[in-house]
């Protein structure tokens, strides 16, 4: 077979159908918020109980980070929602 003879159909304009949010709206997907993160040894991990305290690599006031599988998508600060934590967004990073 001749490579150069190879006739491509035409490529027309229209596209697939696209998914609509109220198709995908439902699925569950699991959120996180961060507060901050610390490294430590495994002898230090060992050594943890009740009362100990773990420096974290945040400052205190810094808005909490909002990941949907481990991406950063938006940042926000703690509010109490009844008996609950809540995140109120102050800030949308996902591009």
């Amino acid at each position: 077979m001749d490579l150069k003879n190879v006739k491509f159909q035409e490529l027309s304009e229209t596209k697939g159908e696209r998914f609509e949010s109220r198709v995908m709206g439902d699925i569950p997907i699991k959120v996180t918020v961060e507060l901050g993160n610390a490294e430590l040894s495994l002898k230090e991990i060992l050594e943890l109980a009740e009362g100990s305290i773990i420096e974290l690599n945040r400052l205190a006031g810094e808005p909490l980070d909002l990941k949907v599988g481990g991406q950063l998508i938006a940042q926000g600060e703690v509010v109490a929602v009844d008996d609950y934590y809540g995140l109120r967004i102050t800030n949308v990073v996902m591009k």
